[in-house]
């Protein structure tokens, strides 16, 4: 198997935001230290859900202080980036990087309408689908010209650029990743080559959804080589905590669970479209009961555990890796950080996995 860190923490108010933010370099380095193979940074914009923002120039100092680890994102918000702007800042981080450079694109969250508000982009889901595919299909062409110039024209974009400088290190271009779940984005993935990250969510629907994306390929008639090389890439995302007993770990984690959950739905009803009706959005889907206002702070926060965090003493944790290893679940993205954690515990919980649990799946 295949393990990365994911960095979505949580700064509590403007004053904890430089704090939080320099706790990043602390565990990215130490996930390299450990053995980690990749260290996943997200986007999310303007309340402090994710202290640091705009991932794309932490990845620039995060490949001053790494050596060996590939820096991803998981994911880039295709709907609030200009694909130009997108693809000059990405190859140059591959050059910073010296290759090491995961380009994790997505829709982004259906949930944070204020952040399209707020770059003049429709909150529509579709709308959101369609520029991601139009937007890795320009950058994708772009690279694969070879800083010669190209035209392209699309649905939202009609662009023509002399050429692509600096050219990335990686040919023909950095490793691209798609996120999502549905059909159409597992779909679209599987014909231009792309492996995929899954959101948080149950084994049974995980695997159910890695069958159909293999499927897809096989329809695509990518070779054998390539299928097997999307799947060993392709991820699936959940929060880890690691502590010395399955009671002291699932105390230790109430606190900041309850914490992002009431952060999240109260930034929202703060700031989103008065029209924006979250209970609607949240019917049907997996996060309906975290997502969704009209659920109970407890019941949102059972629900997010039995989903999608993993959790316990080491024998306890080692023992869910394995299920996801005997499912062919090939890449874990690991969440050690949420809710404002106290850092001694995120640090000792990455260290039990490192050390203690994650060699036996190497």
């Amino acid at each position: 198997m295949q393990f990365g860190t994911f960095h979505l923490p949580l700064s509590p108010s403007p004053e904890e935001d430089n704090r939080v933010i320099n706790q990043q370099f602390d565990c990215v380095e130490l996930a390299e230290n450990l053995g980690f193979h990749y260290a996943w940074l997200t986007e999310h914009n303007f309340t402090g859900e994710d202290a640091y923002g705009d991932p794309i120039p932490l990845a620039a100092a995060l490949a001053q202080r790494t050596k060996k680890i590939r820096i991803g994102f998981a994911i880039l918000q295709m709907a609030i980036h200009h694909p130009t702007r997108l693809l000059l800042q990405t190859s140059l981080l591959d050059n910073l990087l010296n290759g090491r450079l995961t380009v994790g694109i997505g829709r982004g969250s259906k949930f944070n309408e204020f952040e399209y508000v707020a770059f003049g982009v429709s909150g529509d889901d579709n709308e959101h689908r369609e520029r991601m595919f139009e937007g890795i299909d320009y950058m994708s062409q772009a690279w694969k010209a070879k800083g010669s110039p190209i035209e392209f024209k699309g649905k939202y974009f009609d662009l023509k650029i002399p050429g692509v400088r600096p050219m990335p290190v990686q040919k023909p271009h950095p490793q691209i990743q798609m996120s999502g779940s549905s059909d159409e984005t597992l779909e679209w993935a599987a014909r231009h080559n792309y492996p995929i990250m899954l959101p948080r969510m149950g084994i049974k629907k995980g695997v159910e959804r890695l069958s159909f994306f293999k499927n897809k390929m096989e329809e695509a008639k990518l070779s054998k080589s390539d299928i097997d090389k999307n799947l060993n890439q392709s991820t699936l995302q959940r929060s880890i905590y690691v502590a010395e007993t399955d009671e002291q770990a699932y105390e230790e984690i109430q606190e900041p669970t309850h914490r992002l959950r009431k952060h999240l739905l109260t930034s929202r009803a703060k700031h989103n479209p008065e029209n924006s009706d979250q209970e609607q959005k949240a019917k049907g889907h997996d996060s309906q009961k975290w997502s969704s206002p009209v659920f109970t702070p407890d019941e949102g926060v059972q629900d997010y555990l039995s989903r999608g965090v993993i959790y316990g003493s080491v024998k306890t944790v080692k023992e869910k890796i394995a299920e996801l290893n005997e499912n062919d679940i090939r890449s874990l993205m690991a969440c050690f950080d949420w809710g404002d954690m106290d850092q001694n515990h995120v640090q000792n919980s990455m260290k039990k996995f490192g050390t203690e649990i994650m060699p036996s799946f190497l």
